[in-house]
């Protein structure tokens, strides 16, 4: 029973990281809130799970439009560093059995990391040890919608 009642690794980890950066911001698009929510709440990886949680928790909801461009949201293309590494490229996307060899899974632990942040933001973010080390944002580029592309109007809400 007393088992129960102890925090498990995940939660520790995810508790000393919130403390450490709850003044940091992160911004999520709100259409975007319910669907990321859904991702963490399956992962198969807890610390992933409750690390996304926390960082939708702590994030500030934005609209999803071109005055946000330098935010990493789903979808976007991503040059970032880990741990003073070399810099990597990625696209953040949706779990699945196919992706490419440049995308990230947001319920990765890099890009649950990544999301919500900015261009030159930094952060501490855990590794597979559980290791806090700097990830840092270097580019974002968040591709406008198939309508900006064509030259069409969006189509009007109802």
């Amino acid at each position: 029973m007393l088992s129960m009642l102890q925090p498990s690794l995940a939660e520790s980890l995810c508790e000393v990281w919130a403390i450490l950066h709850k003044d940091t911001e992160f911004r999520i698009p709100e259409s975007e809130i319910h669907y990321l929510t859904s991702m963490g709440l399956g992962s198969d990886d807890d610390v992933v799970s409750h690390l996304l949680l926390k960082k939708i928790r702590l994030a500030r909801r934005i609209d999803a439009d071109p005055a946000q461009p330098e935010t990493v949201a789903m979808n976007s293309f991503v040059e970032y560093r880990f741990d003073g590494g070399k810099a990597r490229f990625c696209q953040l996307v949706h779990p699945s059995a196919h992706i490419p060899s440049y995308g990230l899974s947001i319920t990765s632990l890099e890009g649950a990391g990544l999301l919500g942040l900015a261009k030159d933001q930094m952060i501490l973010w855990p590794n597979h040890e559980g290791k806090l080390l700097e990830l840092h944002v270097l580019h974002v580029e968040n591709c406008p919608g198939l309508g900006e592309w064509l030259g069409t109007p969006p189509l009007p809400t109802i």
